[in-house]
């Protein structure tokens, strides 16, 4: 009961959604924050939803020389990697087991590239981070035109150029991550 009330210390901490202005504009942003991470000394696990998104994440990423976690042969390089700091894996979002808890001390970050249209294949991304303990971070990257917020651009775009919203930031608040949940559950049903 106190767990349900108060959050459960064990837990990976969840980031606000980001949302990017355009497909390039997250890719971008991935690519900066990985950079960031890794001289902060993290592990970053970088996660794609689909095998064109995860070869556009491989050659964004190629500086880092990721190591590729594509199918469950690849778990154990993955698990590998989350103990070095400083190191960069991408992996596919369908891929990421629930089954072996991964043992690290160092700080992982996970970055995920969009969000599915059910909130239950995310649910597992998260339950893998959750995994790691409370030491990683789990954070999701959209753009406008992810298939999740289509039925949205046409109020958000005109809205975000009034604001003058830069190209090159993410949007990120609660009611921005509330709204996509929103629109994740409309989709699935």
């Amino acid at each position: 009961m106190l767990d349900w009330l108060f959050g459960k210390k064990d837990q990976a901490t969840r980031a606000e959604d980001s949302v990017w202005m355009s497909g390039v504009a997250k890719m971008t942003g991935i690519r900066r924050e990985v950079e960031r991470l890794t001289k902060e000394g993290r592990s970053v696990v970088v996660v794609a939803l689909t095998l064109p998104v995860f070869d556009e994440l491989v050659r964004e990423l190629d500086p880092h020389k990721p190591v590729l976690c594509r199918e469950l042969f690849g778990l154990d390089a993955l698990r590998a990697q989350l103990a070095r700091a400083g190191f960069v894996t991408v992996a596919l979002g369908n891929v990421l087991s629930t089954d072996v808890k991964p043992v690290t001390s160092v700080p992982v970050e996970i970055l995920v590239c969009g969000r599915n249209n059910a909130r239950a294949a995310d649910d597992a991304i998260v339950r893998f981070a959750d995994l790691i303990g409370p030491n990683a971070r789990v954070a999701f990257h959209l753009a406008l035109d992810d298939e999740v917020l289509k039925d949205y651009i046409g109020t958000l775009k005109p809205l975000l150029a009034r604001l003058e919203a830069p190209q090159d930031e993410a949007i990120s608040s609660p009611m921005v991550t509330r709204a996509i949940a929103g629109a994740q559950s409309k989709k699935s049903s």
